[in-house]
C-alpha cells in the first residue's frame, strides 16, 4: 500500500507558512503521526484524524486535504492594525537610514502646512520635508514630524519598516469609520490613508522588538493621525512618542511611563490607539481654550462620567481644597463623587460646578474631554484673562483644567450643545471661566452656575432661554462668564487698593525685588533714601536686599517690618508694590495722616504701596495678609501698616521698625500674630502709623568716625582725626558693574568744605544722593536711572561717565562764606577686546566667563554649543558630536546696554590643547569673516546685537587628540558710531584695523 501527500514551505524572509496537501492515503496499521513540532515543543500540534486516510478529507481551512499553518512564530497582531504587508514598499535595511522621497498622491494638511511628499525614517517618525537620522528623541526639534515611537530602532538586525499610500474602499471605510468614531461632530469621509508599519524591529540595544503602525488619514482638507500599538518591548533607550512642529507651536507628547505602556494606553478609549486631528483648522468660538489634542475623552455612557482625576495641583473652592475631580456626562463637576444625576436642582448638598447641567446623551454623538494644561502657552492665556476679569487681585496661573462638551446631544435629540469650563488656580487663588459655543434650543429642565455644600456660596446664571448663554456675560465678553471661587475674604476697609498696576515679586524663599527707585525720595529718621527693596520675609530696607527670615532687633540697618517672619511664597499668594502719585490715593493717605497727627501740617505727594497677600508660613500653619504704605512729602515721612487675615504660628516673628543704629527702633506689642488684625496705635483696628522722618537734629547720624560740631552757625557732622585720607576728592570711593556705576563721598568732609548733602546730585539734578553710615552714595544705570549719564568710547574702552555738581549761589541758606560749584567727574571703563576658549571634549558643561579689571568695570561672556541653526537646543550632559557634523557657537556678552553696544568677532581659531597660544591651529574667523580655506565655516551673524553667532563642521587634528579647543577673540562696539562689523562678501574691500593699545586676555571652558 502506499501514500500520496506533499509539504510546502513558503517564506518573504520575514513571515513563514506551511501548506500540507494529501493525495491518497491508504489504511494502515503503522503507528504514524501528522503535525508539526519544536525543540522545546512549545509550539506544537498534531492534525486531530482518526484514521490516516481521513487525512485525505480533513481540513483547518475548508480545503478538503489541505492543513495550513503560520510558523514564523511571530505575534498576532492588534485589532486595530490596518493589513500590512501585501503591496507595502519595504525600507532600506540601514542603520538610521530612510526611506526615499514618497510623493503622494494626494497632499495631506499638516497645521495649516500641505505637503506633497514624505519621508518615513526607521527611528519610527515621520518627516515631510528631508530624511531625518536623528536616534535620540528631542523637543523643540524646528521640523514638522510624527513620531509614533522615535528612539534608536536597528532593523539591520531584523524586522520590516514598510509603507503605502493606501486608497482602496475597504480600507478608506475602516479609516472614516475610525475618524466618524472619534471625532464625531467632524463631518468626514476619508479618500487616502497612508500606512506605515514597523513590524517587529528590534532596539539597537538588543532589548527586544516593537511592532507599531502610524496611519495618515485625510480628504484633503481634513487630516487626522491613527497611532496603533502592538507589543512593545521594555527598553532602558531614550524614547519619544508623539507628533511636534516647526514652531512647536501645535506639539504633543503621549504621557506613558514606559514604552510597553503605550500598548495597552489612549486618548479614545481604545488601548494601544491615539488619534489626532492635525490638520489646524478647528473653528472654535475665539473665547475657547483649545481642546482636542491630547486631552482625556469622557466614556460614551448615558448619565455617566469620568473616573476620579487626580490634579496636578489642587483647586481651593470657598475654602476647601480638593486633589481630585470628576467631569460628569451631564454638563457638571463634582469633587468627591460622580454625579449622574440628570435633572438639576439647587441645594444639592455638594459642591458643584455646572456650566450647563442638563440630561445630555454622548451615546448619540459628541465627545466629552478634559485636561490638567501647565503649559506656558495656555497659563499665560488665563493669566491675562483673570488680570483683566479681577484687576485687582494679583495673580499669575499655575494650572488650568480644561473640561469640554463638544456637540454633545440633549437626550430628547432636540439639537447639541458645545461649551467649556476652565478651573483656573495658582493654588491660592481660584476662578472659573465658562465659554458657551452653539447651544441649541431645548424643552429640558437646565441651571448653569455654582453651589455648595451648604449653599451659602451658590449662584445662577439669569438666562431666559438655554441658548441666551452663547451671548450674555457677567465680565462684558459674549458667551463667557467668570467668578473668584477660593472663598478667600473680602479685604480690610483700610487697606489701599492694589493689584492693578503693581509689579509682583519673584517666586522665590527668602527672595527680595529689585532695587526700586523711587520717584520721590523718602526721609527715614534723617537720612534721604532714593532707592528701596520690598523682601519677601516681610520688611522693607533701603541700602541692600535682605534674606533674613528669623527677626530680630538691632539689626544694624534701616528696616521697616509689618510682619517680619519666614514666608514662603513659593507655595502660595502674591508680594507686590507700586509708587502711587495718582490724586484719588494721594487725598485718602493725607487725609489718614491728617486725622492721626493733627497737629502736622502735611500734604502727601508719594505713596510707596508693598502688599503680602494670602502669602502662607514657611511652616504650612496658614496664610497672612497685610500692607505697609510709605507716605512723604519733601520734608515729612510716616508709614501706614494695616492687617487683614494674620493666621496663627509658632514662628518667630516680629513687627515694627528698627534704624542703623538702633536710636529710632519700636515693636508693636502684640501677644500673638492674629493680635496684629485687631489691635492699633491710632484707633483704627488693624492699623498701625509712624511718623518716622526725624527732623529734629541734623547731628542724630553722626557716625562713631564723626563729631557734632558747628560751622558757620550750623551743626553737623564733622571728621574726627585720621578720617580724611582724600580731601582732595572727598575720600571718593568708585564702583562699577555691567552698565551700572556709583560713587559715595565722605560725608564730614563735604561739611567740613561748606557742601550741604541737599544740594548735591548728579548730572540730573533729580538724582541725589542717600546718606550711609556717614557716606553721601550716588548711583547710576543705564535702563530706568539714567541721571545724565554719558556713553563714549575710545580704541581701547567704551566709557560711562557721570558728575556730582552743586551750584550753591542760589541758595540762601548756603553753610560756606562763598558762592562757588563742586564738578566731580567720575567714570566706568569697560575693555573693548576680550579672548575667550572652549575646549571640546565629550561633556556639554555651560561656560561663562566673568572680567574684572581694578578701577574699571566688569561684564560677561558665555560661549554656548548648539545642535540647531536657530540656537533652540544647547549641546547639555553625555554627548559625542561626530566628525564632519555641523555645530553651531553663540558668543553672548552680558552684562552690557544691548540697545547701544554690539558684539563682533574677530577671530576664531582652533588647538588640539587647551592652550590660546599653541602653534598648532586652525583659523575658522579671521577679522571677522570666515577663514577661505575652510568652506564649512559660516559667520552667520557678527556686530548686529551683543549675542555673535556662527556654525562650521566639526574635526580633529591629525596625529594629535580627538579633542580640539575652541578660542575666540571678541571686541565691543558702540552702534551709533555706525556700522560695526565689515561685509565678507567677495569683492569687498576690506579696511585694516589699527592695532589697539588694551587688549586682556580670559579663558571660559566648556565641553561640547
Amino acid at each position: 500500500k502506499v501514500v500520496t501527500f506533499q509539504v510546502v514551505l513558503v517564506s518573504n524572509g520575514e513571515r513563514s507558512f506551511i501548506l500540507i496537501n494529501y493525495g491518497d492515503i491508504a489504511e494502515t496499521g503503522q503507528s504514524w503521526l501528522a503535525g508539526y513540532d519544536t525543540v522545546d515543543s512549545v509550539n506544537s500540534f498534531t492534525i486531530p484524524a482518526a484514521s490516516a486516510p481521513e487525512l485525505s478529507y480533513s481540513s483547518n481551512i475548508n480545503v478538503n486535504g489541505r492543513w495550513s499553518f503560520r510558523v514564523d512564530g511571530s505575534l498576532n497582531l492588534p485589532a486595530n492594525f490596518l493589513p500590512f504587508g501585501d503591496g507595502d514598499v519595504v525600507n532600506p535595511i540601514s542603520d538610521d537610514g530612510s526611506s526615499e522621497a514618497i510623493y503622494l498622491q494626494q497632499p495631506f494638511k499638516y497645521f495649516g502646512r500641505t505637503y506633497n511628499q514624505i519621508y518615513v525614517n526607521n527611528n519610527g517618525h515621520l518627516t515631510f520635508t528631508q530624511p531625518l537620522s536623528a536616534y535620540v528623541p528631542y523637543l523643540n526639534a524646528g521640523i514638522d514630524i510624527i513620531a509614533p515611537l522615535w528612539t534608536d530602532l536597528f532593523n539591520v538586525n531584523g524586522g520590516t519598516i514598510s509603507y503605502r499610500e493606501d486608497t482602496s474602499s475597504a480600507v478608506l471605510a475602516q479609516v472614516t469609520q475610525a475618524v466618524n468614531q472619534y471625532f464625531p461632530n467632524v463631518p468626514f469621509t476619508a479618500t487616502s490613508a497612508f500606512v506605515a508599519t514597523w513590524d517587529s524591529v528590534p532596539y539597537i540595544t538588543g532589548g527586544g522588538v516593537v511592532t507599531f503602525q502610524v496611519v495618515l488619514v485625510s480628504n484633503g482638507e481634513r487630516s487626522f493621525i491613527l497611532i496603533n500599538y502592538g507589543d512593545i518591548a521594555e527598553t532602558g533607550q531614550s524614547w519619544l512618542a508623539g507628533y511636534d512642529t516647526v514652531d512647536s507651536v501645535n506639539s504633543f507628547t503621549i504621557p506613558a511611563a514606559s514604552a510597553p505602556e503605550l500598548s495597552y494606553s489612549s486618548n479614545i478609549n481604545v488601548n494601544g490607539r491615539w488619534s489626532f486631528r492635525v490638520d489646524g483648522s478647528l473653528n472654535l468660538p475665539a473665547n475657547f481654550l483649545p481642546f482636542g489634542d491630547g486631552d482625556v475623552v469622557n466614556p460614551i455612557s448615558d448619565d455617566g462620567s469620568s473616573e476620579a482625576i487626580y490634579l496636578q495641583q489642587p483647586f481651593k473652592y470657598f475654602g476647601r481644597t480638593y486633589n481630585q475631580i470628576y467631569v460628569n456626562n451631564n454638563g457638571h463637576l463634582t469633587f468627591t463623587q460622580p454625579l449622574s444625576a440628570y435633572v438639576p436642582y439647587l441645594n444639592a448638598g455638594i459642591d458643584i460646578i455646572a456650566p450647563l447641567w442638563t440630561d445630555l446623551f454622548n451615546v448619540n454623538g459628541g465627545t466629552i474631554s478634559y485636561r490638567e494644561d501647565t503649559s506656558s502657552a495656555v497659563l499665560a492665556q488665563v493669566t491675562q484673562a483673570v488680570n483683566q476679569y479681577f484687576p485687582n487681585v494679583p495673580f499669575t496661573a499655575t494650572s488650568a483644567f480644561v473640561a469640554t462638551w463638544d456637540s454633545v446631544p440633549y437626550i430628547t435629540g432636540g439639537g447639541v450643545v458645545t461649551f467649556q469650563v476652565v478651573l483656573v488656580s495658582n493654588g491660592e487663588r481660584s476662578f472659573i471661566l465658562i465659554n458657551y459655543g452653539d447651544i441649541a434650543e431645548t424643552g429640558q429642565s437646565w441651571l448653569a452656575g455654582y453651589d455648595t455644600v451648604d449653599s451659602v456660596n451658590s449662584f445662577t446664571i439669569p438666562a431666559a432661554s438655554a441658548p441666551e448663554l452663547s451671548y450674555s456675560s457677567n465680565i462684558n465678553v459674549n458667551g463667557r462668564w467668570s467668578f473668584r471661587v477660593d472663598g478667600s475674604l473680602n479685604l480690610p476697609a483700610n487697606f489701599l487698593p492694589f493689584g492693578d498696576g503693581d509689579v509682583v515679586n519673584p517666586i522665590s524663599d527668602d527672595g527680595s525685588s529689585e532695587a526700586i527707585y523711587l520717584q520721590q525720595p523718602f526721609k527715614y529718621f534723617g537720612r534721604a533714601y532714593n532707592q528701596i527693596y520690598v523682601n519677601n520675609n516681610g520688611h522693607l530696607t533701603f541700602t541692600l536686599p535682605l534674606s533674613a527670615y528669623v527677626p530680630y532687633l538691632n539689626s544694624g540697618l534701616d528696616i521697616i517690618a509689618p510682619l517680619w517672619t519666614d514666608l514662603f511664597n513659593v507655595d502660595g499668594g502674591t508680594i507686590s508694590y507700586r509708587e502711587d502719585t495718582s490724586s484719588a490715593v494721594l487725598a485718602q493717605v493725607t487725609q489718614a495722616v491728617n486725622q492721626y497727627f493733627p497737629n502736622v501740617p502735611f500734604t502727601a505727594t508719594s505713596a510707596f504701596v508693598a502688599t503680602w497677600d494670602s502669602v502662607p508660613y514657611y511652616s504650612g500653619e496658614g496664610v497672612v495678609t497685610f500692607q505697609v504704605v510709605l507716605v512723604s512729602n519733601d520734608d515729612r515721612s510716616f508709614i501706614l501698616n494695616n492687617y487683614g487675615d494674620i493666621a496663627q504660628t509658632g514662628q518667630v516673628w516680629l513687627a515694627g521698625y528698627d534704624t542703623v543704629d538702633s536710636v529710632n527702633s519700636f515693636t508693636i506689642p502684640a501677644a500673638s500674630a492674629p493680635e496684629l488684625s485687631s489691635s492699633s496705635n491710632i484707633n483704627v483696628n488693624g492699623r498701625w502709623s509712624f511718623r518716622v522722618d526725624g527732623s529734629a537734629n541734623s547731628c542724630d547720624t553722626c557716625t562713631e568716625h564723626e563729631a557734632c560740631q558747628e560751622r558757620s552757625g550750623v551743626l553737623g557732622c564733622v571728621c574726627l582725626d585720621g578720617q580724611r585720607p582724600n580731601l582732595e576728592f572727598f575720600d571718593a570711593v568708585e564702583s562699577c558693574a555691567s552698565s551700572t556705576g556709583s560713587i559715595s563721598l565722605s560725608r564730614c568732609q563735604l561739611f567740613e568744605s561748606g557742601f550741604s548733602t541737599e544740594t548735591l546730585h548728579l548730572n540730573d539734578p533729580s538724582c541725589r544722593g542717600t546718606l550711609e553710615d556717614g557716606r553721601l552714595l550716588f548711583n547710576f544705570d543705564n535702563e530706568d536711572h539714567i541721571c545724565g549719564t554719558t556713553l563714549t568710547s575710545n580704541r581701547t574702552h567704551f566709557i560711562y561717565q557721570n558728575a556730582i555738581l552743586s551750584n550753591l549761589r542760589s541758595n540762601d541758606q548756603s553753610i560756606i562764606s562763598r558762592a562757588r560749584w563742586m564738578n566731580i567727574t567720575f567714570s566706568c571703563a569697560y575693555p573693548l577686546i576680550q579672548t575667550l576658549s572652549m575646549p571640546m571634549g565629550i561633556r556639554a558643561e555651560g561656560g561663562v566667563i566673568s572680567q574684572e579689571v581694578p578701577g574699571q568695570g566688569r561684564y560677561e561672556i558665555h560661549m554656548v554649543p548648539y545642535h540647531d541653526a536657530q540656537f533652540t537646543s544647547p549641546y547639555e550632559g553625555e554627548v559625542e558630536i561626530q566628525v564632519n557634523q555641523q555645530i553651531y557657537v553663540a558668543v553672548e556678552v552680558l552684562g552690557v546696554d544691548e540697545t547701544q553696544i554690539a558684539t563682533v568677532l574677530d577671530n576664531c581659531w582652533a588647538t588640539p590643547v587647551n592652550d590660546i597660544d599653541h602653534d598648532i591651529r586652525w583659523s575658522l574667523i579671521i577679522r571677522e569673516c570666515p577663514n577661505p580655506e575652510d568652506g564649512t565655516v559660516e559667520v552667520l551673524q557678527n556686530g548686529n546685537g551683543t549675542t555673535s553667532h556662527f556654525s562650521f563642521r566639526m574635526f580633529t587634528f591629525s596625529g594629535n587628540s580627538d579633542r580640539i579647543f575652541l578660542h575666540c577673540q571678541v571686541h565691543l562696539c558702540l552702534v551709533n558710531n555706525g556700522r560695526c562689523a565689515q561685509s565678507c562678501e567677495v569683492g569687498y574691500r576690506r579696511r585694516r584695523r589699527r592695532s589697539l593699545d588694551f587688549q586682556h586676555s580670559a579663558a571660559v571652558t566648556m565641553g561640547l
